[in-house]
């Protein structure tokens, strides 16, 4: 069927392979199934084709997903089993990529180009098998509703010669392929579900045992009769409880779901099913309440850092020290201070205790009324600070010092210089100005010391001229700002020009460092005698390092 020719006019011969077996195949959804393609050779591609032939395999063609929502991006694949016979000339590996046009049906339209680059897979002899055929292509599934992909052409693009094949008994399966019978009906579905809200609750976002679930659906079947269940967090797996509803004639409905005893916990999903379609809300099962402690023992004043799961979420939970069990939980309270925390959104709780009562044997957690009321506990050992004169008792103290930054700051509308004018009479003359002090705080605690440095660009007139960066001078003061307590003394740069120069720094000093600095510098242009006329500007840029 597929040749690789030597000469204009060698005629390709085909020969197809028997449909062969794809046990151990994923499940296909149409298919795997024999079917016939009509196939014809078009040398260089062109013509109106040569040799029709018939191409016996077995087909499949898959949707993944088989059912996906409006937007969702769907990948098409079609596969033959055994694939076509090399005709009289041998073939190297990807000498005919495959390309397949299926077209779109129903609420979905366009044609989806599908295809298997290398093929085949290895180096072919003549009139040997070419191998199975898996070649994909996506689309992005549009409005709801029934649509169908149909296989309208397999092109076997050798650049010789060419085969295109379409429906069995076609006339020119190139230019006006005739669609083939490998059609896979699916459903564009745009259902969903949300939880509207959960008994015993706060948010709708987790459950426990005995809670009711309640949900509303949308785009289901109408009239329809809902059954719903908690499955694992892909929606799968056996379902755990047995919740209902029912649908108006619009699709739209609503239903329960009581939450059995043991539940499996963690995250779940609330799979309602109309009895051809499910949707699915993902939820989080919460589990028996737990508390940790750290530390676990100590003496009075102790203070206890308390974290526990499965609590819930947003509710109010008590923590508090309790004596040793003399009967059925809970155990009876210490004259411990309660305190009172709120459960994360995930259902956590954190907070800090301190165990004062020598009889607490537990420090625990409770929160809610009545049969209902959730309870965790946590063995304390008391380990009391106390000793018989004469004894020492040691402390450790400890003070952390946290570092400050290195910063500079300027008065504010000070960023703007302006130097004195002149007007041109024949000789080189002066501007002045002033850098108006801007302040260094050096807060960081350190051995290290710092600097000002400038750069400074060239003067460039408007509407002409420059004046070079070298004329612009300075001479720098630097001083502890009014009022600080300085570690270091600040010293001012040199004066004379201004760019690369250093305007103040500070050394640095194994003792430490650190204080609050003004840095200023009187400023000198000179101008040259026959300069252009014009409003000349630069930038003038201070760096802090």
């Amino acid at each position: 069927m597929v040749s690789k020719t030597k000469q204009a006019g060698l005629t390709a011969t085909v020969v197809m392979l028997a449909a062969a077996s794809l046990a151990g195949q994923p499940a296909q959804a149409y298919g795997p199934v024999a079917n016939s393609l009509g196939c014809r050779l078009y040398f260089t591609d062109a013509g109106t084709g040569i040799s029709p032939t018939t191409w016996n395999d077995t087909f499949g063609l898959t949707l993944s997903p088989a059912q996906p929502s409006p937007g969702q991006t769907v990948t098409v694949t079609l596969t033959a089993a055994a694939g076509p016979t090399n005709g009289p000339s041998p073939l190297v590996a990807g000498d005919v990529p495959v390309v397949v046009a299926v077209d779109l049906g129903g609420v979905a339209s366009g044609t989806v180009t599908l295809n298997l680059a290398g093929y085949p897979a290895s180096a072919k002899d003549p009139y040997t098998p070419l191998g199975s055929i898996t070649a994909t292509g996506t689309f992005v599934a549009g409005a709801a509703g029934a649509a169908t992909a149909t296989v309208r052409q397999v092109k076997f693009a050798n650049t010789t010669a060419a085969t295109y094949c379409s429906n069995a008994g076609d006339r020119d399966q190139k230019a006006s392929p005739e669609p083939t019978t490998i059609v896979e009906e699916f459903t564009v579905f745009d259902g969903a579900t949300t939880i509207t809200s959960v008994t015993g609750q706060t948010v709708s976002t987790h459950a426990r045992a005995g809670n009711t679930i309640n949900f509303a659906v949308t785009g289901l079947a109408p009239n329809a009769a809902l059954t719903a269940s908690l499955k694992d967090s892909t929606g799968a797996g056996t379902g755990e409880g047995s919740g209902s509803g029912s649908t108006t004639a619009t699709g739209s409905g609503t239903g329960t779901l009581v939450v059995p005893a043991a539940p499996t916990p963690g995250a779940r999903t609330l799979v309602v099913s109309d009895g051809v379609n499910s949707v699915s809300k993902p939820i989080t099962i919460l589990g028996t309440p737990t508390v940790s402690i750290n530390p676990h023992g100590g003496g009075a004043g102790t203070s206890v850092a308390v974290t526990g799961t499965n609590w819930n979420p947003g509710s109010s939970v008590t923590i508090g020290g309790y004596k040793p069990l003399a009967g059925p939980p809970p155990p009876l309270s210490t004259s411990d201070t309660k305190v009172t925390v709120t459960a994360s959104a995930s259902g956590g709780i954190g907070g800090s205790f301190t165990v004062s009562d020598p009889t607490t044997a537990y420090v625990g957690a409770s929160a809610g009324f009545g049969p209902s009321t959730l309870f965790a506990i946590a063995g304390w050992t008391v380990s009391p600070d106390s000793c018989a004169s004469p004894c020492p008792l040691a402390y450790n103290l400890t003070q952390v010092v946290t570092g400050g930054s290195l910063a500079m700051a300027r008065t504010a509308g000070s960023s703007n210089i302006s130097l004195s004018g002149i007007t041109l009479n024949g000789s080189v003359q002066e501007s002045s100005g002033t850098l108006s002090a801007l302040t260094v705080t050096d807060y960081r605690g350190s051995t290290f010391g710092w600097s000002l440095v400038a750069t400074l660009s060239d003067f460039t007139g408007t509407p002409g001229g420059t004046i070079s960066k070298a004329n612009l001078f300075w001479s720098p003061l630097c001083v502890s700002t009014p009022g600080a307590t300085n570690a270091v003394t600040a010293v001012a740069g040199s004066a004379g020009p201004v760019d690369a120069a250093t305007l103040c720094s500070a050394p640095a000093d194994p003792a430490g460092t650190g204080g609050s600095f003004d840095a200023s510098a009187a400023l000198a242009l000179t101008v040259p005698a026959n300069q252009l006329a014009g409003n000349y500007t630069a930038t003038l840029t201070i760096t802090l390092s």
